[in-house]
């Protein structure tokens, strides 16, 4: 049968329904959303119950969700919780407003309703394995085995530096790939085209939210990661793994995988992280932040959250703010070691641990270091109140044309 015809046939369909039902009552399905205590919030992602959610909106496929006081549409996405085999979550970008509520509502769907993805990331094979993923609000990098096969050694975690609001993931590696193919230094993504740059350096560190081994005093950290996959690829929520190869951390022998997910709107990533050895009940294990030549290191919260206002290679380029906040329930205690500021966790085999890790610029929308204090404050209690949510259908009349 022709499309055409099908066409015809669901048209007269619903018409039929329509006319036998009276033509009388369709419904329009709203959610109210409402910060616990009317404080105003950083632009987050609501997680709904995908079950519940199908319940009251049972054609969810064919719906665009909008705010209904300006009329905004905003950008969701079926997601897959960890250990589910389907999507069992929806997810929607939010900013709840300064009175602390917002009104959504699921309506018909249109074809210029196609939503731009609000995160990126991919494999780089212009530079060898390089892995890079972001929002626009910020960036980030890590090393696969490539790169550790050419001697460029390191699991922490790489910043880019960008202003408001773009994805710069492919743009900085294809001038890069022409600074070096035309010998022009000054297309080198380490230089600031007004976009943004690459002036953070990684090097051995953890650079921003990458983990370790503690012990003795010591960090034993992993070389680069061997294997990773991609379990979210938005438009709402990035979200991959990376699984590192067994080293020795002062005589046990331990392997980690890490799941780090990126959502929309957020400067931070969060971070899981599984460590699995043997002959002993527990190690130390850290999150850490590089700390380079001149950077203020302030610990918040009773050490629950650590800030950090560094320095960049190119001193043109402001600064840079990176920080770390220990998941609600999780036991922790900071520390700083080997020049870097760590979140060190005490941890059994395969037992997982969650912190939230991310970045900064002075030069965008963090000007000072009491701004990025505000910002991690800001997630931290967000983290710990999250967004209250009730339904409502509201019946709608239909009119039935003669």
């Amino acid at each position: 049968m022709s499309l055409e015809s099908d066409t015809i046939r669901s048209s007269i369909l619903a018409l039929i329904l329509a006319v036998a039902s009276g033509g009388a009552c369709l419904s329009a399905q709203r959610l109210n959303v409402n910060s616990p205590d009317q404080k105003p919030r950083l632009p987050e992602v609501l997680e709904l119950d995908l079950e519940e959610v199908s319940r009251h909106v049972p054609d969810l496929i064919h719906k665009a969700v909008e705010n209904v006081e300006t009329h905004e549409r905003l950008v969701w996405q079926t997601y897959a919780s960890p250990g589910a085999t389907a999507p069992d979550t929806l997810l929607i970008a939010v900013h709840v407003p300064a009175d602390g509520r917002l009104v959504l509502e699921f309506i018909n769907k249109k074809e210029e309703d196609l939503s731009s993805p609000l995160v990126f990331g991919r494999e780089a094979p212009e530079r060898k394995d390089d892995f890079a993923w972001e929002n626009q609000m910020v960036a980030y990098r890590v090393y696969g085995p490539a790169l550790e096969a050419a001697g460029e050694i390191t699991s922490g975690i790489d910043v880019w530096s960008k202003r408001l609001p773009a994805f710069v993931i492919d743009s900085f590696y294809k001038r890069d790939a022409e600074g070096a193919r035309t010998h022009n230094p000054a297309l080198s993504y380490h230089k600031d085209d007004g976009v943004g740059l690459d002036s953070y350096q990684v090097g051995p560190t953890r650079g921003c939210g990458g983990t370790a081994v503690v012990s003795g005093g010591k960090l034993y950290v992993s070389k680069n990661y061997t294997r990773l996959r991609v379990l979210s690829s938005g438009p709402v929520r990035f979200e991959f793994e990376m699984t590192y190869a067994p080293w020795n951390a002062n005589s046990v022998e331990v392997t980690e995988s890490k799941r780090i997910t990126l959502d929309a709107g957020s400067h931070l990533n969060r971070i899981q992280s599984t460590f699995t050895f043997s002959g002993q009940p527990t190690i130390g294990v850290a999150a850490g932040l590089a700390l380079h030549v001149g950077a203020n290191l302030q610990s918040l919260q009773e050490g629950r959250v650590l800030s950090v206002w560094d320095t960049p290679q190119d001193p043109s380029a402001g600064r840079i703010a990176t920080g770390i906040i220990a998941a609600p329930g999780q036991v922790e205690h900071s520390d700083s070691i080997e020049g870097q500021a760590i979140m060190i966790f005490n941890v059994h085999s395969g037992e997982p641990f969650t912190y939230y890790a991310g970045s900064g610029w002075s030069k965008s929308d963090m000007p000072d270091q009491q701004a990025w204090n505000t910002y991690l404050n800001s997630m931290l209690y967000q983290l710990k109140q999250p967004l209250k949510v009730t339904w409502d259908d509201i019946p709608r009349e239909k009119k039935i044309k003669p």
